[in-house]
């Protein structure tokens, strides 16, 4: 049969297996005894390998083959597994992933899996028998005419399968099901029939088969094709009489008293359809076109006097609205698809560094759009390998300073209004000022004096400096000076922003801040020189007319009397490269880094959903903008990145504030 056209889907699928069975088998390094993970392990990898047989890939189902041999092996085990198992699947799942890569890459494997079966058949050889399993108690079934040959002292086994009624490909389905039968003994009839599988499009799929293996083992190998709704499995013992005329009946189905082996009930199954990323894209595009339609037609139905014309347009935005909110719902993931690297990433590296973590993961069914985690997962490496290397103590260093030998890194995820928010936590060693401010020194990124006044919260912004490392050799890991810059400028291109916290000798909480959605953000819309300019609107505070606040000059400077602080008056247009306004009338009062600030406008337009868009690269990444959108109008307005204008305005301002509160 033409298997290309499902090449998408294997691909996909391979990759969801081999994310799980890399998850499995770390967990069961940790709970050997876990014998629903291990059964999980087996039936993913025995899914694995009849998708790779279906598609024509021979070496993968073969390494797979013999990987399945080791997990058997693995249901008779108690106790401690030896590292180098581990070690081998783990090999073995990578040599997988390079596997699907290549696939994609150029059509073929690109396998040569000897070495790693060599390797594997060892281990089959080392390992104890798996324990026997339990016998079914034997009852009659059913026999077809045809299976009839085999002889009653032949074990006979009739399997009953019925697929999910959300099923996409029943002709795939039938075949990995039928192939999976006939890895455990010989078929002798079967409906569809190997001729018939092609054009296959039912539901039903029957087969009996001559084998020794027993009805448990064969239903847990046909349940782990995927798609399939139940299974059951009835037996024909060795020495049973021959079949009743009238149960020779081709298709006949075994007495509901007899089955041996039955599935659960069948799972109640959601119309779930895989769908291309980017058809998404363009579903969120089009979308994000309709806001803009949407809210000019709300602009010109402000100014026409006609009957029935705003109850219309109310209705077009309460529809639109609600597709919107499906658009996005849609495009939603949970973050557990970044955090599923990071197990088999922390014992990698762990071992490596001869270190003893302990890694927990919470939070992991918080959801973002899929945009936002496709960009988060190198931010998130980095951080979590400053953490490994820098942070985390070895066993001697942490028993030493009175702490567990095993250090405790900590990945939390969870939904903030319109944001979420992901720490990185350890109860290492923490950061130390001075073995910073040396460094930063030694760079050449401050001067030998300022090192001297370098407290805690300078040595944390010094760390996200361009180069900056404190390492004492470059490795494979780290010391390369490309690390907590990159971080802090990936997440602002996210319209996100990044937090560290550190006490010495306890640890270090980093915190990521990230929208849901990167492409329709609610903001301000403001205007000066004519030029619009938007404002996420979650990093607003309030807006206050000028005219009617309390106004003071400091060193030169005008400041913003307000109940609750002085704050420098920064005119938007000057601060983003324009002329000055110079008829400002309103101040924003909004939060960036950590800081609020008063933002000098000429106009309050009004609240917006805007379509964002990214800035073209001669921008530059040091600008203080974050995108772009287009208005109703088809007018470009700018989207302040609060975050860098406030790092940017840092060091102008804070000395004028206070000069103005001790004169006060």
């Amino acid at each position: 049969m033409d298997t290309s056209e499902y090449l998408g889907m294997f691909l996909a699928e391979s990759r969801e297996h081999l994310q799980t069975l890399n998850l499995a088998v770390i967990r069961i390094e940790e709970t050997p005894d876990d014998g629903d993970t291990i059964d999980e392990i087996f039936r993913i990898a025995h899914s694995l390998k009849g998708m790779s047989g279906t598609m024509g890939f021979a070496r993968m189902a073969a390494l797979t083959h013999t990987m399945e041999d080791v997990f058997e092996t693995l249901r008779g085990r108690t106790g401690e597994l030896e590292r180098r198992v581990i070690d081998v699947l783990l090999e073995c799942l990578d040599a997988l992933e390079g596997a699907v890569e290549a696939i994609e890459r150029d059509g073929d494997e690109q396998l040569d899996p000897a070495a790693l079966i060599a390797r594997l058949s060892e281990l089959v050889g080392a390992a104890p028998p798996a324990a026997p399993a339990a016998e079914a108690v034997a009852a009659p079934a059913a026999v077809p005419a045809e299976v009839a040959a085999f002889g009653a002292d032949v074990p006979l086994l009739h399997v009953s399968v019925k697929l999910a009624d959300d099923v996409m490909m029943p002709a795939v389905r039938a075949y990995m099901t039928l192939a999976a039968v006939a890895d455990h003994g010989e078929t002798s009839w079967s409906t569809p029939t190997p001729d018939e599988v092609d054009a296959f499009s039912g539901a039903a799929i029957e087969a009996w088969v001559a084998t020794e293996h027993d009805a448990g083992t064969l239903a847990a190998a046909v349940r782990a094709v995927p798609d399939i709704a139940d299974v059951a499995v009835a037996v024909r013992a060795p020495g049973a009489a021959e079949p009743a005329p009238s149960e020779e009946r081709p298709a006949a189905a075994p007495d509901a008293s007899a089955p041996v082996h039955a599935a659960p009930p069948a799972r109640k199954t959601s119309a779930t359809v895989r769908v291309d990323a980017v058809r998404l894209d363009q579903l969120m595009h089009f979308m994000g076109e309709l806001v803009v339609h949407r809210t000019r037609v709300e602009s010109l139905a402000q100014g026409a006097a006609i009957d029935g014309l705003a109850e219309a347009v109310g209705d077009l935005t309460r529809s639109s609205q609600a597709l919107q909110a499906l658009v996005m719902q849609v495009r939603m993931i949970e973050v557990d698809a970044v955090f599923m690297r990071f197990p088999r990433l922390v014992r990698d590296l762990s071992a490596k560094m001869g270190k003893q973590v302990e890694l927990i993961l919470t939070g992991r069914d918080t959801e973002l759009d899929r945009t936002v985690v496709d960009a988060l997962g190198d931010p998130l490496v980095h951080l979590v390998r400053n953490s490994l290397d820098h942070a985390l103590e070895p066993p001697a260093e942490r028993q030493a300073a009175g702490k567990p030998a095993t250090g405790v890194l900590e990945l939390s995820a969870r939904q903030a209004g319109g944001n979420v928010v992901i720490t990185v936590r350890d109860d290492g060693r923490g950061i130390d000022p001075a073995r910073v401010a040396r460094k930063a020194a030694e760079r050449g990124i401050i001067t030998a004096d300022e090192a001297a006044a370098v407290d805690m919260p300078r040595a944390i912004e010094l760390l996200f400096a361009p180069g900056f490392s404190t390492a004492e050799q470059t490795s494979d890991i780290s010391g390369r000076g490309v690390g907590m810059d990159v971080v802090r400028s990936t997440l602002r291109g996210l319209g996100g922003n990044v937090v560290m916290t550190s006490e010495q000798g306890v640890g270090t909480t980093v915190q990521v801040r990230l929208p849901l959605t990167l492409a329709i953000m609610p903001a301000l819309l403001v205007e000066s020189q004519t030029v619009p300019f938007a404002i996420p609107l979650e990093r607003v505070e309030r807006t206050v007319n000028l005219a009617e606040q309390t106004v003071r000059s400091v060193t030169g400077r005008r400041m913003l009397v307000l109940s609750d602080g002085v704050l420098p008056l920064i005119d938007l247009a000057e601060a983003l490269g324009y002329d000055p306004a110079p008829e400002a009338e309103f101040v924003v009062i909004a939060r960036g880094a950590e800081q609020r600030m008063a933002l000098v406008v000429e106009r309050l337009v009004g609240q917006r959903e805007l379509v964002t868009r990214p800035l073209p690269a001669e921008a530059g990444s040091q600008s203080c903008l974050s995108g772009g959108a287009v208005l109703s109008d088809g007018t470009i307005s700018l989207i302040v990145d609060c975050d860098a204008l406030a790092e940017a305005r840092t060091g102008r301002g804070s000395g004028a504030a206070s000069g103005l509160q001790n004169a006060a």
